[in-house]
């Protein structure tokens, strides 16, 4: 007698969204439970263009939120006249208050991304590449990549370690930059039809050069090699510019006040510098031998540090007034952002209105018992609030960490793992999206280069936090946050274009577009 046998098999719940988002959610975030994108070989989701309407009046609205939705697009219309509901929660945009200019976002390219992208099938790391810099991707246009080795690395490093080499004779780039570093950075570049800004930094000079035998923070540059390490520079650009690669702009230095807040017993790659210093280190020896070189193009950050470093390094600084004349801008980290306020960034615009703001890094799970929490939305609601704190002040970039990490948050060579919007699982040959990646999707993909930053009025709102942009396609770009757990009804007024009512979902990022 033949029986019919019946196996049940669990797996986790995946929901298939309209943007092409495989949905996993994560019991790892406790109450912060949120859902993140699966990418493989075969599929990967994409993020939806804004396209201007047929109809005049209809506006395009695009949403992400805890409740799993990314990306997804709906539409509605703008009314004639302003509506008489004065009570109800309103957002009016002003397009004559007129602020900075935006230069982009993206994020970095270490040698732990290279090692992680690279653990990938090529299908998969495509997916990958593209959905940072493809046309159906978040459209970074900013890659921030370490001159030299730093803790995402496998250990500590430079492009000079034959000791005493003052001629630099035998300088040379590391395995991870021939196999890793250019070889994705060229990806991104050929994605981008060439625009990426390039930029990049040191974490260290190498122990020879420095005043202690150290790889960390408590040693600084001998003032005998001032000029051996500008060479340094100019001899990177120069092996770059061989391989293809022009860089957009250097700091120079990694957090170089870093001393200040991080344990000498922490192992991290590091050389301390005064504001003194580097000012005159810049006018003296690293602008002369940059354009010496045929490299004067590239821009010259200073600083490259926390908020607690503003406004007293960059005031030092630009004392020098020949500093002030070469340096293009002020480059920031958000790690004590939550701790020192933004109205310093406001006091350096007004005391240096010519200077650039740029945020250059930023991470979650830095130092944490889980540095990577799959799908935690709490942690893509952090970056969406930075994001709009920042450029609210005067920022005209906001540049990520790492763009791809384990799932361990690595490898990084002291232990010092972090979060990351994209964490592969080279296992299964697969990389999955978190909420922090929509998160600037949301800003980077629909607010590209050349948009200006314009001014928003809230009345009777309480947990929505805003910010809008005029782009360069004469839309106009309106990103709504909503940190209250429910779904909110929100005016949109613009006096040039009428009213319009759009509800907002609970826990959710949103990008209004219209024209």
């Amino acid at each position: 007698m033949w029986r019919t046998i019946i196996f049940i098999i669990t797996i986790p719940v995946i929901i298939a969204a309209t943007n092409g988002c495989i949905k996993r959610q994560s019991n790892e975030s406790g109450d912060d439970d949120g859902y993140y994108c699966v990418c493989n070989a075969v599929q990967c989701d994409e993020a939806p263009e804004a396209i201007k309407p047929l109809n005049p009046e209809k506006y395009v609205l695009i949403t992400s939120s805890k409740s799993g939705l990314f990306f997804d697009v709906s539409n509605g219309v703008f009314e004639l006249k302003k509506t008489s509901e004065n009570s109800s929660p309103m957002i009016i945009v002003n397009r004559t208050d007129v602020y900075q200019e935006i230069l982009g976002f993206g994020g970095a390219v270490t040698d732990s991304v290279g090692k992680n992208i690279h653990s990938l099938s090529n299908e998969t790391s495509n997916h990958l590449i593209r959905s940072y810099f493809g046309p159906s991707g978040i459209n970074y246009n900013f890659v921030r990549t370490p001159i030299g080795g730093t803790d995402f690395s496998s250990g500590p490093y430079t492009y000079a370690m034959v000791e005493n080499d003052t001629s630099l004779q035998h300088f040379a780039l590391s395995k991870e930059d021939y196999d890793y570093k250019i070889p994705i950075i060229k990806r991104a570049q050929e994605l981008q039809n060439g625009k990426i800004k390039l930029l990049c930094l040191p974490w260290t000079a190498s122990l020879w050069m420095k005043t202690n035998n150290s790889w960390t923070h408590n040693s600084k540059l001998r003032p005998e090699y001032r000029q051996l390490w500008a060479d340094y520079f100019a001899k990177y650009f120069e092996v770059y510019r061989r391989n293809g690669l022009e860089f957009w702009g250097v700091t120079t230095q990694n957090e170089p006040e870093n001393y200040k807040y991080i344990p000498q017993s922490v192992n991290l790659n590091g050389m301390r510098w005064t504001p003194e210093e580097e000012s005159d280190w810049i006018v003296e020896y690293l602008a002369p031998t940059l354009k010496k070189n045929n490299f004067g193009n590239i821009k010259i950050l200073t600083l490259d540090d926390n908020r607690m470093s503003l406004p007293d390094w960059p005031k030092t600084v630009f004392s020098n007034k020949k500093a002030r004349d070469i340096i293009f801008g002020i480059a920031v980290h958000f790690y004590f952002d939550a701790t020192v306020g933004p109205n310093v960034l406001d006091e350096v615009k007004e005391l240096f209105p010519e200077k650039t703001l740029l945020y250059t890094e930023a991470a979650l799970g830095v130092f944490q018992e889980k540095p990577v929490i799959l799908g935690s939305w709490k942690r893509g609601e952090l970056y969406a609030h930075n994001i709009i704190e920042n450029l609210s002040h005067w920022v005209s970039s906001w540049v990520d960490w790492n763009i791809a990490l384990n799932t361990d948050g690595g490898p990084n060579w002291i232990g010092n793992n972090v979060d990351s919007t994209i964490i592969v699982n080279s296992t299964a040959d697969e990389f999955y999206k978190q909420p922090m990646f929509y998160s600037i999707g949301h800003f980077s993909k629909y607010v590209p280069p050349s948009s200006v930053r314009i001014g928003t009025v809230s009345e009777n709102i309480e947990g929505i936090e805003n910010i809008a942009f005029s782009t360069p396609d004469g839309g106009i770009a309106l990103v709504i946050l909503n940190l209250n757990e429910e779904e909110k009804e929100i005016l949109i007024n613009d006096p040039e274009k009428g009213t319009a009512k759009i509800n907002v979902r609970g826990k959710s990022i949103n990008t209004m577009k219209y024209w």
